[in-house]
């Protein structure tokens, strides 16, 4: 089934390389479907960092610049549309994390608790400069990468590492200086470790251990990646220009490379 799931990224990476400046890499790895699927068997959607969609339990919340689109899937085969909410523009990536959605907008991080699943409440927003701006998170730090020299605007190319311990309101506790960053993704295997794109810059590890001063781990510079998805505690998926790379990641600071699929 893994196999099955990295040749969904790379379907996804030849639909979007030419796009990427949009923000609009999309990936999953989401388990393979078919028509008579029960609820119980779509489960959560897991996607890169730059993902505009995710799956939370029988719903699938998906973005465009300004909307933040609800779907009921209870019915897999015959997914509802049941909320359409403006919110307002600029709006880039989605992230789930126990129970919220972190949106990545080209102003800062909007913070939403979607206990109730129809009706997201925002908790908070962390704002920065403009700049194209993917996120993660765990309990207690959400992670962002700001791009400068874009269509979103801003000249910062950097790593944001915001304190969520206090959800309603996020505070900078540390930077990282970047080249040329997309998406960024978590460690399963080390919680401290988390895994940057930086472009021609290559693939950064860095150590979040002490938040406010991340250090730098690992560096490949032989990739060019564009986001990286951590599926289980030993396979890591990079998406490329090249194409997708997937990594045995037992050890997350040195990474094994099992596979490659070219995208041309």
């Amino acid at each position: 089934m893994k196999k099955l799931r990295l040749f969904i990224a790379g379907a996804f990476v030849l639909g979007t390389l030419a796009s990427c400046e949009k923000e609009e890499v999309t990936t999953s790895k989401n388990e393979d479907q078919t028509p008579n699927q029960t609820k119980e068997q779509v489960g959560n959607g897991v996607g890169g960092s730059l993902a505009q969609f995710t799956i939370v339990g029988d719903y699938l919340y998906t973005i465009d610049y300004r909307t933040l689109n609800i779907f009921n899937l209870t019915s897999p085969d015959n997914p509802q549309l049941t909320e359409t909410i403006d919110m307002g523009v600029g709006m880039e990536t989605v992230f789930h994390q126990n129970g919220r959605l972190f949106i990545g907008s080209t102003d800062g991080v909007h913070i939403y608790d979607i206990s109730d699943p129809r009706n997201p409440q925002e908790l908070s927003q962390f704002e920065h400069v403009t700049s194209c701006d993917p996120v993660v998170a765990n309990d207690n730090l959400a992670l962002a990468t700001l791009r400068g020299g874009t269509e979103c605007g801003g000249v910062l190319s950097q790593l944001d590492v915001i304190d969520i311990s206090n959800i309603n309101m996020p505070t900078l506790i540390g930077e990282v200086e970047l080249g040329n960053p997309y998406g960024l993704g978590l460690s399963e295997v080390d919680p401290n470790i988390v895994y940057v794109c930086d472009g021609m810059d290559g693939l950064k590890a860095f150590n979040i251990s002490n938040p406010s001063n991340p250090d730098m781990v690992m560096s490949d510079v032989n990739l060019e990646p564009l986001d990286v998805i951590a599926d289980g505690t030993d396979n890591l998926i990079v998406l490329s220009r090249m194409g997708v790379y997937q990594f045995d990641a037992s050890n997350p600071t040195q990474l094994i490379q099992k596979s490659f699929i070219p995208v041309q």
